[in-house]
């Protein structure tokens, strides 16, 4: 399939995204015949048929036959689904997912601090404790690091974040191993056990800041790598993940 082909099906796919968006469609209703979204959109039936295919296989839509399309309940999995694949496209771009994260993990952390239960303070402790022995094991800390940020994630009792950041967890661990043999865990330690204590205190102020800052501190330090500045090589950013130097010219993920 040609590169135009290829375009032409995923500007469809958004295509119908759209025309579901400002159709107000419910649950359960049926959305325009493949007929009548080839004369709408300009496409052929079969690129028309391609998109809604993967629709289908995203959740979005439910095919009867003979009858037509319907959209379903779309839910947290669907978001999930639409989501992976941006997120792996984009899994060699440290800049783009630390930036990604900026945006949604201290919103993540603000709500921890205020929906936290003490399950999920005892779950983080744990974390920090594994951590803070395991500062001469690259594998492991990488491991309990994005363990903590999950922790946070799924406290904050937030569904789509959660997933987010289990789904950057996956991305992120492997990347961590480099990054924590170049740059160190110390700081990064820090900046959890600061962040940790103001969701313990309930204070989503703090809480955001702490996570704001820790990440910005790590979106700076991929950014002056990535332009060839001083610090890791490229090679070396494709096998780690976030830690970066601290404004006090400590270590942070």
């Amino acid at each position: 399939m040609s590169i135009e082909k290829i375009n032409l099906c995923d500007e469809t796919f958004n295509h119908i995204l759209a025309i579901i968006a400002a159709q107000g469609y419910e649950p359960g209703s049926k959305i325009p015949s493949e007929s009548e979204l080839v004369i709408s959109i300009g496409v052929s039936r079969n690129t028309v048929r391609t998109a809604l295919n993967r629709l289908n296989a995203l959740g979005i839509l439910d095919i009867r036959h003979g009858e037509g399309y319907f959209l379903k309940d779309i839910n947290v999995d669907v978001f999930s689904n639409l989501q992976l694949p941006i997120l792996l496209e984009a899994h060699s771009d440290l800049e783009t997912l630390t930036e990604f994260r900026l945006g949604v993990e201290p919103q993540g952390a603000a709500l921890a601090a205020v929906r936290v239960i003490p399950e999920d303070l005892d779950g983080m402790a744990q974390i920090l404790a594994l951590s803070a022995g395991s500062l001469e094991d690259e594998e492991r800390f990488a491991r309990s690091d994005m363990d903590f940020h999950l922790a946070i994630a799924k406290a904050s009792r937030n569904s789509i974040i959660h997933r987010s950041v289990e789904m950057l967890k996956a991305l992120y661990t492997v990347w961590l191993r480099g990054f924590v043999r170049v740059h160190g865990n110390a700081a990064s330690n820090d900046f959890h056990h600061r962040i940790f204590r103001s969701i313990r205190d309930g204070d989503a102020g703090a809480a955001r800041l702490a996570m704001t800052e820790h990440l910005t501190d790590v979106l700076g330090k991929v950014r002056l790598d990535a332009a060839g500045g001083p610090g890791m090589p490229a090679s070396v950013l494709l096998a780690g993940s976030g830690e970066g130097a601290s404004p006090a010219g400590g270590r942070t993920r």
